[in-house]
């Protein structure tokens, strides 16, 4: 029976060298690190966009409920004394302005609400694009790390 000498049985053990093997594991872990650098990089970069986002929407729903203000007519406050006044000289058209004034105000709420509704949809069209793209870095990354990691072990 033919035995084994101490460095074939080594070399059957550990088949790499210690050497070849802390060349890999360091290449793995630049791997890591460079993937781990691109990943936090672009949901920094998705974080900051989604601030500056909100800040926009939050400026913009600030304008219109201004110019909603500014554009609205001057409303006149009657006295109980004056509305009974006009109530009495004119019945028909103290109710008829009292329902205009109703409708125009529900006019211009609904035409602020729509404002609001669409820069709302404008801002969140705006991050879901950039969402769809970080998440498509994201996933770039991950690729080039596996594809990296089966070409450091494979050699």
């Amino acid at each position: 029976m033919a035995t084994k000498s101490q460095s074939e049985v080594h070399a059957s053990v550990f088949p790499e060298s210690l050497g070849s093997v802390k060349d890999k594991v360091l290449e793995a872990v630049s791997a890591f690190a460079d993937a781990n650098q691109r990943v936090v990089g672009e949901l920094i970069e998705l974080s900051s966009f989604a601030a500056k986002e909100s800040l926009r929407t939050y400026g913009d729903l600030q304008a219109a409920a201004v110019e909603a203000v500014r554009t609205a007519p001057g409303i006149t406050i009657m006295g109980p004394g004056e509305a009974i006044e006009e109530l009495r000289r004119d019945p028909f058209a103290w109710y008829r302005k009292g329902l205009q004034a109703a409708a125009e105000g529900t006019q211009r709420t609904a035409k602020l609400v729509e404002t609001n509704a669409q820069i709302v949809a404008r801002n969140s069209e705006r991050l879901q694009a950039s969402a769809e793209r970080t998440g498509k870095e994201i996933r770039e990354a991950a690729s080039s790390y596996v594809s990296r990691m089966k070409e450091i072990y494979r050699s």
